[in-house]
């Protein structure tokens, strides 16, 4: 820790645990970790084991030198904190069954130790300042102190709580199906499992870095530059004689990909792909699946091989003038030039590497056209995350297995997560815009609807300089609204039915001013959704509202469901 690099390190997380007296520091934050969190890291422990996985990837753990000589964790410490409730629990396990031998050697080797100049007994891990003394009763202490008896008067006490009760359920399961006589031997299984085979990538941090400084080398190289890393190091470790070949196609690989100029791009693209191939499956699991379904040489050739030829439908997606597009036509490239400028979306991703990978051209440009009209109406209704990513993640997947093959398919795969008519709508009549890329893309595109063009979701770049986004009633009043307080202001000012286009210079010469001054410049504008904005005799929520709910009406239109 006292030289002056960021060192990175593969390590089991049980052995940082038994190596280190760690620190979480006191600007951290508290564990924070859900049920879900804790559920998903013990079945990933229960899954590696069962398939007898050697190593299984958990992420990257930063640990930095602060004030004194202990590592301060300034990344990580949930999945720390969580394996340390695991082992307790183990330890638990082994003092509740009478071999108090083992119970103290878990205790001892992971759990706390004792300072030489104080004698004290001090736990392995410190939490920060709200957590620690909980965390040191509740985990660390012996099974038969009182301390044990200690109460949670915080909530992230209780979190604590709860996952100390779902590692000892844990541990109870993981024995169930085994004699006794076996339960030792698989409990052992799993510590060893933890401290060698659970890895993480630690990256040692010099205290001379400041926070931003060491997360601004984390993003550039941190843990997808390590995972990377990982993957090459194992795909050419089975090249045997073909070395040289699988270097070339990895180069190939990166070759294209480094072209996009995008920041850790390689494992992204190796993650959808991934998904391409397999379906759902999360990143941090793609140097596990690689590992197990590519282990030998000839896998290995094909796999790179996969790798280098697939690069260039993956960069075509951030492109729109890639070559790959040549005989898509002109509607297809400004498919991909609205998805990454003006909507800005990421997660319909593989779905849309798969159709770049596999759909006949003809059915590719219907897709595209689609992904767009999908991608406004889950933006505007609020889709959750996690759902997009798995149905997106299933279609990929049947899309590169063959199993949807056009883009009515696709239409009827996603049926389900897409809002219908009826509920874009209602959210487009209630969303209120924060990001004015957006609102000026949803303004100009129905504005091109309005003026019956051909295709209405597809607009010119608008010049920001020339063209500004208007708000009718602004977010600060002052005395030209009376009859709004900044309550009123602030809850309506975002709202679509509030945002007009205008003109730069009319737009600052009008800035706060009222309704009733605004009114003779919106009239002029060549845009007819901004001019019919001067139609009402005042501007408040109902004006609003009523408005917003008549563009609502052109939205459905404008990004119809299908084709």
């Amino acid at each position: 820790m006292k030289n002056k690099e960021i060192n990175f390190e593969h390590k089991g997380i049980g052995e940082i645990l038994a190596h280190n007296r760690l620190v979480v520091p006191l600007n951290q934050r508290e564990y924070s970790w859900q049920p879900d969190h804790v559920k998903d890291l013990f079945e990933d422990f229960a899954h590696a084991l069962v398939k007898n996985h050697g190593s299984y990837f958990l992420g990257t753990i930063v640990l930095t030198t602060g004030s004194g000589d202990q590592p301060e964790v300034s990344d990580g410490q949930q999945r720390l904190a969580t394996t340390s409730i695991l082992l307790a629990a183990i330890r638990d396990y082994f003092h509740a069954h009478s071999d108090s031998k083992r119970a103290s050697a878990i205790a001892d080797k992971y759990l706390s130790t004792v300072d030489l100049k104080t004698t004290e007994t001090v736990p392995k891990l410190r939490l920060n300042v709200d957590d620690q003394e909980f965390f040191r009763k509740l985990i660390i202490s012996d099974p038969q102190s009182k301390d044990r008896d200690v109460k949670a008067t915080k909530e992230s006490h209780k979190r604590i709580s709860q996952a100390a009760s779902m590692a000892s359920a844990y541990v109870k399961e993981l024995l169930k199906p085994h004699k006794e006589a076996l339960h030792a031997d698989r409990l052992i299984e799993l510590v060893t499992f933890i401290e060698t085979g659970a890895q993480v990538i630690a990256l040692k941090v010099p205290d001379h870095l400041n926070a931003f400084m060491m997360f601004e080398t984390l993003n550039d190289r941190g843990l997808k530059a390590s995972q990377a890393d990982l993957l090459k190091n194992h795909l050419l470790s089975l090249c045997g004689d073909r070395i040289v070949e699988g270097q070339q196609k990895w180069a190939i690989m990166i070759g294209i990909l480094e072209s996009l100029g995008q920041d850790d791009i390689t494992v992204t693209y190796l993650h959808h792909l991934l998904i391409n191939k397999y379906g759902p499956i999360r990143e941090r699991d793609i140097f596990d699946k690689i590992k197990s379904s590519v282990n030998n040489e000839l896998r290995a050739i094909e796999f790179l091989d996969e790798l280098a030829e697939s690069a260039n439908h993956y960069a075509a997606l951030f492109n729109s003038e890639h070559k790959k597009w040549n005989d898509y036509g002109t509607l297809t490239r400004k498919n991909i030039t609205t998805i990454n400028r003006d909507l800005r979306v990421s997660q319909i991703r593989p779905l849309m590497f798969a159709v770049a990978r596999k759909f006949l051209i003809n059915e590719a440009k219907l897709a595209f056209r689609l992904f767009v009209f999908w991608s406004v109406r889950i933006l505007i209704s609020g889709t959750r995350g996690g759902v997009l990513d798995r149905n997106y993640s299933v279609a990929a997947y049947e899309v590169t297995s063959g199993v949807i093959t056009t883009a009515s398919g696709l239409s009827e795969k996603l049926a389900s997560i897409l809002p219908n008519d009826i509920e874009f709508e209602s959210a487009f009549s209630e969303a209120s815009i924060s990001q004015n890329y957006l609102a000026r893309y949803y303004l100009r595109a129905l504005e091109q609807y309005a003026r019956n063009a051909q295709e209405p979701e597809f607009v010119p770049s608008d010049d920001e300089s020339t063209i500004n986004l208007e708000h009718i009633l602004p977010e600060n009043t002052g005395t030209a609204w009376v009859n709004v307080d900044a309550d009123m202001a602030s809850a309506w000012y975002k709202r679509i039915g509030n945002l007009v286009l205008l003109q730069a210079k009319k737009n600052a010469m009008i800035g706060n001013s009222s309704y009733q001054e605004k009114k003779p410049i919106l009239s002029e504008s060549a845009f007819i959704l901004t001019s019919s904005a001067a139609e009402n005799q005042n501007w408040g929520p109902d004006e609003i509202k009523a408005r917003q709910q008549n563009l609502a009406k052109l939205a459905i239109k404008a990004w119809p469901l299908s084709l």
